[in-house]
């Protein structure tokens, strides 16, 4: 008896079968990728909250619902506003900008594949739904004695803490022994994420802590502040250094013009940026020379800076064209420009009658619009400009979008910083003459209108970048990037 063959199964499949896609991206760039559009969506909501907290000090609102659980409530005040648009900045922006550029630029400069990409991938999402989840709570749990970049719930800022500690262990295991032959960036990020790994932790435990031990609230606010000061000058300078000494000379297509002084640079910054976390600490309970120790490495904090504009200067100095249209040399100039004005405002806030003048006031927080989005902003965007079309692979890029990106951002970021630190030297003076608050109120309305202004055009740059991402991904021509893992020398000098 002869069986006849199933002709079905003769027939050749006509259809390729289903790709299985893994739950956890592992794919190289992914982690870098996901960073990267995290970035530009907190960019757009952050300045949307920037902009929520000046309108608050304009028309006056507080707002309190109760939750109906565990007597939990609702709270919507000035300082928890505040508190938002801070950590949306520093964690959300400017955190994952960050993140992705160590992800992107290690492979690059190490000629390897990341290690451990797929739980890499995962803490893009931890990092995020913490964020997330952490700037809700402000509205809800008790701020205590906390600084802003602090206030959030142990619980949330320990998720950061351990976001950061899967980004770190990859890092680490990347680099390897290769770290003393590294190029300076690697350098640069390699501390700034240990800073932000054990300042979140710290801020976490000292929170926690707080939950068990009823640490006194002058120790949980001294710590806050000085947590708060090191983010800054650890993690977001750091990677402002490191993203400006790799981005600069690629886009360039130049060698940087001198590594002795980009060392140099690396180690003014590793000696003084610890210490000027101890400028924060002014409390009769702190002796003064700790606090003098502090502000005398603040205003140090101004050689690095000038020995990095120098360096890059003299970089670009053969190509002084690209500063004329719009690229990520472009953009590193202004960062640069803001860089210098914000170690100048900083070195000159940390003198003790400039700090009794000022302090308290609105001048901070035009310090740190300055600061976030002037110097280090900007420096992430003209990142995150040259990242784009290499983790899309697809010509884009220099456009009309990105322009508008650069020149949005610069000009907002420059009226609202502006404005805020006038409304600071205003209400400094008023303080000082005693005036009534309805009168310091209507004296101070004129700069918060225009840092309100500043602020949304700083937002529609936002906007802007959202568009560009969404135009790069959907209209944007295939092209062909090198994808490190694949060849080793090639990636290293991609």
């Amino acid at each position: 008896m002869t069986v006849k063959p199933n002709p079905k199964k003769l027939r050749p499949y006509t259809e390729p079968p289903k790709q299985r896609r893994p739950l956890l991206p592992g794919g190289p760039d992914s982690a870098a990728t996901g960073f990267l559009v995290a970035a530009i969506l907190w960019l757009a909501a952050a300045l949307g909250i920037g902009a929520l907290a000046i309108g608050a000090r304009i028309i006056s609102f507080e707002l309190s619902q109760p939750l109906g659980l565990f007597d939990l409530s609702f709270e919507f005040t000035q300082r928890r506003v505040d508190a938002a648009f801070a950590n949306a900045t520093v964690y959300g922006f400017l955190g994952n900008a960050g993140l992705s550029a160590i992800t992107f630029m290690t492979p690059r400069l190490m000629g390897r594949r990341l290690a451990a990409e797929p739980l890499v991938s995962l803490a893009v999402a931890i990092w995020n739904l913490a964020l997330l989840g952490g700037i809700g709570a402000l509205y809800v749990f008790d701020l205590g004695p906390n600084a802003h970049l602090t206030a959030m719930h142990w619980l949330f800022t320990g998720g950061l803490a351990f976001a950061a500690l899967i980004v770190t262990g990859s890092f680490l295991a990347t680099v390897g022994s290769s770290v003393v032959s590294a190029y300076v960036s690697i350098w640069f990020a390699g501390i700034a994420l240990l800073g932000l790994l054990g300042l979140t932790g710290l801020a976490a435990a000292i929170n926690l802590g707080d939950v068990f031990l009823d640490i006194p609230p002058l120790a949980i606010g001294l710590v806050s502040v000085a947590v708060e000061r090191l983010i800054i000058s650890v993690w977001l300078l750091g990677m402002t250094y490191a993203v400006l000494h790799y981005v600069v000379p690629r886009a360039a297509d130049l060698p940087l013009a001198s590594s002795g002084l980009a060392i140099l640079t690396w180690l003014l910054w590793l000696a003084f940026a610890p210490l000027s976390g101890l400028g924060a600490l002014v409390d009769p309970a702190v002796p003064y020379a700790v606090t003098t120790v502090g502000s005398v490495a603040t205003m140090l904090l101004l050689a690095p800076v000038s020995l990095a504009a120098v360096n890059l200067w003299q970089t670009i100095s053969s190509r002084l064209v690209l500063l004329t249209g719009v690229s990520p040399v472009a953009f590193a100039a202004v960062a640069v420009t803001f860089l210098l004005a914000v170690a100048l405002l900083d070195a000159i806030f940390a003198i003790g009658a400039v700090t009794a003048y000022v302090g308290g006031t609105v001048w901070e927080q035009g310090w740190f619009v300055w600061a976030a989005y002037g110097a280090f902003g900007v420096a992430a965007l003209g990142m995150l400009e040259h990242e784009l079309p290499r983790l899309l692979k697809r010509a884009w890029g220099g456009g009309v979008l990105s322009g508008a990106q650069l020149g949005l951002l610069f000009g907002g970021a420059t009226i609202a910083g502006l404005s805020l630190m006038g409304a600071g030297l205003a209400e400094g003076a008023f303080r000082t003459q005693g005036a009534a608050a309805d009168v310091v109120a209507s004296g101070l309305l004129p700069y918060l209108v225009g840092a309100f202004l500043g602020i949304g055009l700083a937002a529609l740059g936002g906007l802007a970048s959202l568009v560009n991402l969404f135009l790069a991904y959907t209209s944007a021509a295939p092209a062909e990037y090198i994808v490190p893992g694949q060849s080793a020398p090639a990636a290293a000098g991609h």
